[in-house]
């Protein structure tokens, strides 16, 4: 039994979570009027097409960001993952359950490992961009997430505070973060993050750097039979790990929603430019406070 049916580890997670704002990236614009929320639910079509409950949809038609584009980077990365990820599930299983009289022990035994090596490393890469996708609506800097892995989302060293006098930085959970202002923090310290941990980790082990599996040969079927049930203990691990996530992007969407509402009635009341500075505090009411001008 290799690490792939294991449980994930409970741990203390220690980072801490800031207070944060939506930016206006975090919509689509059609000229001066709010369009959409600038992001897709990611995690939930993926986990809707893993129980077969849906279907992936292709990134909508390029437009120019003033006609309701998309404009979040990591929203067509997202979308390709999605399909590259749907392909390997399929091949994998296909590869697992059907006869391929041209293959030796050696070629069921490589096949194995590079299917779970990708179906590995395209569960930790949905993970990073469905957590990128919902910062780039905030403004937490891009800087400070782009080039994150995983792991580091999960806890990382504060970048604002330096060690001084022996003092460690104090931990930051950016996912944490984004979880906090809708009250699933706990959630996720309690349960996501420890599988988002496990997949993190043996991605790093066995699928991204210098190490992999090693090679068992044996016969055909044997391999294949492992490739099935450590694809099926991977996938159960991470369909739960995409069912809390979901749950984050669809009170994030809710939640760009209602404000876009109230925004664009604003506009629509006679609300002029230079009132739009809006502070927007994700879970809580939109509610707006005229400025008090001189006379």
């Amino acid at each position: 039994m290799n690490d792939a049916s294991a449980l994930p580890v409970k741990r203390q997670w220690h980072g801490s979570h800031h207070a944060w704002s939506y930016h206006p990236n975090a919509f689509r614009w059609s000229g001066e009027y709010v369009a959409g929320a600038n992001l897709l639910p990611l995690a939930g079509e993926m986990r809707a097409w893993m129980q077969q409950r849906g279907n992936l949809a292709l990134m909508p038609a390029p437009a120019a960001p003033s006609n309701g584009s998309y404009t979040n980077p990591f929203t067509a990365s997202g979308v390709a993952l999605q399909f590259l990820m749907a392909r390997v599930i399929n091949a994998s299983h296909d590869y697992a359950t059907t006869e391929t009289v041209t293959h030796d022990a050696i070629d069921a035994e490589v096949e194995r490992i590079r299917f779970y090596n990708e179906l590995l490393m395209y569960s930790a890469r949905l993970c990073e961009v469905s957590v990128k996708q919902m910062l780039y609506c905030t403004q937490v800097p891009q800087r400070r997430y782009k080039r994150m892995a995983l792991g580091a989302l999960l806890e990382s060293p504060c970048p604002d505070c330096r060690k001084t006098d022996g003092a460690r930085p104090h931990q930051v959970s950016l996912v944490g973060t984004l979880a906090h202002p809708f009250r699933l923090c706990l959630a996720f310290e309690h349960c996501a993050m420890d599988h988002m941990d496990l997949v993190n980790r043996l991605r790093n082990s066995e699928a991204a750097h210098s190490s992999v599996q090693p090679l068992a040969v044996r016969n055909v079927q044997a391999s294949k039979s492992q490739l099935q049930e450590d694809s099926h203990q991977l996938l159960n691990g991470f369909v739960h790990m995409l069912s809390h996530i979901e749950e984050l992007e669809r009170q994030m969407l809710q939640d760009l929603t209602e404000k876009a509402k109230a925004i664009n009635l604003l506009k629509r009341s006679g609300l002029r430019p230079e009132d739009c500075n809006f502070d927007l505090v994700p879970g809580q009411p939109f509610v707006f406070r005229s400025k008090i001008r001189d006379c």
